[in-house]
């Protein structure tokens, strides 16, 4: 069991009650907690961030464990551990 605190941002945070939630969960990749928070709390987080074709997190979403930015790492694969922040960033436009 792992305590990790998870940040949702723009049109993921809707689908919470706050955009920071602390989540004690039997985990071990980020992989895993998005599994995890959807069954969890809400499906349709995983639908948002993960294209069911490929398996793959959807263009331009970016995960970052402790700040680092996830596809530098192992991907979804990433490993987690106790104390850990993991951020999910949906697609941003602006200027």
């Amino acid at each position: 069991m792992v305590k990790v605190v998870v940040h949702v941002y723009a049109n993921l945070a809707e689908l919470f009650e706050s955009k920071h939630i602390d989540i004690s969960a039997p985990v071990a990749t980020v992989r895993e907690l998005i599994n995890f928070i959807s069954a969890a709390y809400n499906p349709q987080f995983k639908e948002l961030l993960i294209d069911a074709k490929t398996g793959h997190v959807r263009r331009f979403h970016k995960i970052l464990v402790n700040g680092r930015d996830i596809d530098f790492l192992n991907k979804l694969d990433t490993g987690i551990a106790d104390g850990d922040d993991v951020s999910f960033f949906p697609p941003v436009a602006g200027g």
